[in-house]
Formats: C-alpha cells, structure tokens, sequence
C-alpha cells in the first residue's frame, strides 16, 4: 500500500538527507520523493512510501523528532488529487 507523508522543515542544508535517511534506515521503498520551498526559511518534503500504517507511523515519530522538522502529517486517510507527469522526448 502506498502511503505519502508530508513533512515541513527548515530551508536549510541536509535536511532532505536527514529525513530521507529515516526511511532508509527502516528498510522503506521510497515510490518518490519531492521538495521545494513553500515560504521564506521552510520547506515542505513529500515522500510516497511501500509500507504499511503501524510502519509509517513509528517513522512519522522519529522524524518528528529531527531538529529541523516542524511538523509531520500521513495524508492516508485524507482525500487527494494525484497526478503523474511524463518527460518524453520526440526525435525530428
């Protein structure tokens, strides 16, 4: 199952791979990740991962806990829009 977690941080260097590694650690396939600046100084990180609930919740606390996390949220259970995007590239 496929769960997408959402995470705002502080806009400052090696965050992504603090917050990467959690996952890593627990043994998750990452499906994707994306990040981008949303507002002066933060963040936001959203990373689709293979697991199941308990899983996700255990890794939503211990990255809760980074220094430069602010706040944590599992959008399972919320309704969203996913899209897909494809680069193709088309010889003359």
């Amino acid at each position: 199952m496929h769960l997408t977690v959402v995470a705002l941080v502080e806009d400052k260097p090696g965050v992504l791979e603090r917050v990467s590694s959690q996952f890593r650690r627990r043994s998750f396939n990452i499906v994707s990740v994306s990040a981008g600046r949303t507002a002066p100084g933060m963040s936001c990180i959203t990373v689709v991962v293979d697991s199941d609930k308990r899983s996700v919740d255990r890794v939503i606390a211990s990255i809760s806990k980074l220094v430069n996390v602010l706040q944590v949220e599992d959008l399972g259970d919320r309704r969203a829009v996913a899209r897909d995007m494809a680069l193709v590239k088309v010889a003359n």
